[in-house]
């Protein structure tokens, strides 16, 4: 399969024109102040029209909603108020495509073929009891209702793999690939709007900053007089990404130095690391460097003598990068005071302090102590702590003794165990390492060179996902479990494509 089949064809062009419309939509509906609610109008057609196009062909609702998982942060791209309550599209969206599939489900009486799908996966079943528990416990400890559910309804998302697994089939391995590029294309260059938008500080800035926080997306701070931090969670789809075309470029067929200038995938992947490096994330920054490391290893075993080939690989890619940064930064329009300094970007990141590292040490003495409680079994979803912190953004002026109560922490296994217990973080890390090795054995049994390089892409996404979540989480989170569903999803794809090309040579 070629470069132009597995990331860029019809599939990619549509979706980043449609992400790219959806997101001109959004900031317009925040920009323009009418007397009618804009925000409600937009959500109604845009969960109307997806509504029609499932019920056409629910493939297109599940499209759009890995588009809007790869692109959405934290899923408020559009949203509804009800009451104190706000739904944002994330939700609509997944509200609209399981009530489809529900449906058709019933309709066709697939039941037996849905259960045949999940036995397959034993390990998860496990997950959903131990969470069901996490359920029953909350309420027996009588923790609050509303934190049991704003807890607890990231996991959800895990009901995505029922239709995942019965609707789509081999021949759209493609598409959901297109859809992947695509998302992070539309991705890295909204992150690059914004760094281009704060750095010549346009007069329309405040709306940026205020449309990026209000709708979740991302967030910002001025690290010197010409550079912000521009970081969105999601932005971790594009450390992903990173490794699934980094792997594709290094271990596809065709591997010389003069398909490196010219390879397409090249070009998306530098825009990607860019990407990384703006946002300044130290969790992200630890991943790449301890699984580019791992990937090192890989290509060395495996390609060693190509290595001239990766190391002039990089170098062009760094140029590339540093070009297009130095264009963003120093664009003469509209014309910038002061100059950018890398050191003092350096000195701030590399630091063992700021608000973010402080947050998450200031959580750890009470949350350990939290989870001696019920080690084993959890406290239940919804279980709050409350600690003390320095963090600028809790110690205000309102909030003196700088005390804070939470659901929510930064330490992404410490959170999981306080709620499902260690016996919740073993059954998740099985399903997990069940995910691992059934790609092994598809990389080892598999002959075609495309598809053991995206395999072997995934699986270092996997990895970086892992080492992230110690210090944010994303595997409790629906883009964690988004790219969790993911991986299966192709590892089911990739596997009847294998077997039907087997069919085919008897």
């Amino acid at each position: 399969m070629s470069t132009q089949q597995f990331f860029f064809g019809r599939t990619y062009r549509t979706t980043l024109l449609l992400v790219l419309l959806a997101e001109l939509a959004s900031f317009f509906v925040y920009w323009f102040k009418f007397n009618v609610d804009l925000s409600l109008i937009f959500f109604i057609i845009i969960i109307s029209l997806l509504f029609a196009a499932s019920i056409k062909n629910l493939k297109y609702g599940l499209y759009v909603a890995l588009a809007e998982l790869f692109v959405g942060s934290q899923g408020h791209l559009f949203e509804i108020k009800l009451g104190d309550y706000e739904l944002s599209i994330r939700i609509g969206i997944f509200l609209a495509v399981m009530f489809v599939w529900l449906i058709q489900l019933l309709r066709r009486k697939q039941y037996l073929k849905l259960w045949q799908e999940l036995k397959q996966y034993p390990w998860l079943i496990a997950l959903a009891v131990v969470c069901l528990w996490g359920i029953i416990f909350a309420f027996w400890r009588g923790n609050s209702l509303t934190s049991i559910f704003l807890d607890f309804n990231a996991w959800i998302y895990f009901l995505y793999l029922l239709p995942l697994l019965t609707v789509f089939r081999k021949e759209d391995l493609p598409n959901v690939l297109q859809v992947f590029a695509a998302g992070l294309t539309a991705l890295a260059l909204k992150t690059l709007l914004f760094l281009y938008v704060f750095s010549h500080k346009f007069s329309f800035s405040l709306d940026f900053y205020k449309w990026g926080r209000d709708t979740l997306w991302g967030e910002f701070a001025i690290i010197n007089e010409n550079f912000y931090r521009i970081f969105s969670q999601g932005q971790v789809f594009i450390l992903i990404g990173v490794f699934v075309f980094l792997s594709y470029v290094f271990f596809a067929p065709n591997l010389k130095l003069k398909n490196i200038f010219t390879n397409r995938v090249v070009y998306l992947l530098t825009i990607l690391l860019l990407t990384v490096v703006i946002s300044l994330s130290r969790s992200f920054w630890l991943a790449l460097i301890l699984t580019s490391l791992v990937f090192l290893f890989l290509f060395l075993k495996q390609n060693y003598k190509q290595l001239h080939v990766l190391f002039f690989g990089t170098l062009f890619a760094a140029v590339i990068a540093l070009t297009v940064f130095s264009g963003i930064i120093y664009f003469p329009w509209p014309k910038i005071s002061g100059q950018f300094d890398p050191s003092s970007l350096l000195d701030d990141r590399l630091s063992l302090s700021g608000a973010g590292i402080s947050s998450r040490w200031s959580q750890l003495p009470n949350l350990t102590n939290a989870i001696i409680k019920h080690p084993i079994i959890g406290s239940g979803w919804g279980t709050t702590v409350t600690y003390q912190s320095t963090d600028p953004r809790i110690l205000t002026v309102n909030n003196p003794t700088g005390l804070y109560n939470t659901y929510a922490f930064e330490w992404g296994y410490l959170d999981i165990i306080l709620k499902i217990g260690l016996l919740g973080l073993i059954v998740y890390l099985l399903f997990i390492w069940s995910i691992i090795k059934n790609y092994w054995q598809l990389w080892k049994k598999n002959t075609d060179r495309d598809e053991r390089a995206l395999i072997i892409g995934l699986m270092l996404g996997l990895l970086s996902l892992l080492i992230t979540h110690g210090f944010s989480p994303y595997l409790n989170h629906p883009l964690g479990i988004g790219y969790v569903l993911l991986v299966l999803l192709i590892a089911k794809l990739i596997n009847q494509e294998k077997n039907q090309r087997i069919s085919d040579g008897h």
